[in-house]
């Protein structure tokens, strides 16, 4: 009985042992944190957004402008081309055939013409220029004797009814060649240079146009030489 007790005691002994080391253990475990917790926390770091590489636009050129002033001009009007005919009246004095001084009786006759007609109409701009610039270059038949070469320009003051329609009054300068030829009616032969005023009305009614005007050469007693012509054309 007095063996057993040795043995007893370190059986007691080592139970208690154990019981502590196992008491001991399960503190430890609840109270250390794992490695996860205790590890510092990573900071968020901002997401930096991917630049890509694309090609940079081209700007497009201007076009260079040496002048002062880019507003589009106005000193053109609107362009119109026509292609007219009529009918005219001259009257000019008999002259001696020798002398060639008048002698008091006048040639009167119908003849006719035709030509082309250059216009500037600013009339027609959004300005609304009350303003026509005409040419004319054409052939005329006066005179049943007369071949005339002629070139015409006139200011026109317009005024506009419609986008198609309009009518002029003008005044302008003529420039002509006249051949007389040797006829019944003309007893010689010759070729003059003979400027006239040009006092001219008409309309416009797209793309037609008509024409009235009175030409005056010189206007005195037997002396006088003018004629009035009629004119119809059409416009391209």
């Amino acid at each position: 009985m007095t063996s057993l007790k040795p043995l007893l005691f370190v059986s007691i002994l080592t139970l208690f042992l154990t019981a502590l080391s196992s008491v001991s253990f399960a503190e430890e475990e609840n109270s250390s944190a794992p490695i996860e917790e205790l590890r510092p926390a990573k900071q968020g770091l901002p997401v930096i957004p991917s630049v890509e590489n694309t090609p940079a636009k081209k700007q497009k050129k201007e076009s260079r402008y040496f002048g002062t002033d880019k507003d589009p001009r106005i000193d053109a009007g609107i362009f119109h081309v026509a292609f007219a005919a009529g009918g005219n009246f001259y009257v000019e004095p008999k002259l001696d055939a020798t002398t060639k001084a008048p002698i008091g009786e006048y040639f009167n006759d119908f003849g006719f013409q035709g030509g082309v007609f250059f216009d500037y109409d600013y009339s027609e701009m959004t300005e609304n220029i009350p303003l026509m610039l005409r040419g004319f270059v054409g052939y005329k038949y006066i005179l049943n004797s007369v071949h005339v070469f002629d070139v015409e320009g006139m200011a026109r003051r317009m005024w506009r009814f419609s986008e198609n329609s309009s009518f002029g009054v003008g005044v302008g300068v003529s420039t002509a060649a006249w051949y007389r030829s040797l006829t019944a009616n003309s007893p010689y032969e010759e070729t003059i240079f003979l400027p006239s005023i040009v006092i001219e009305t008409g309309f416009e009614f797209n793309p037609f146009m008509v024409e009235l005007k009175w030409l005056v050469n010189r206007l005195g007693n037997d002396t006088s030489i003018n004629g009035l012509e009629f004119m119809f054309g059409v416009r391209l």
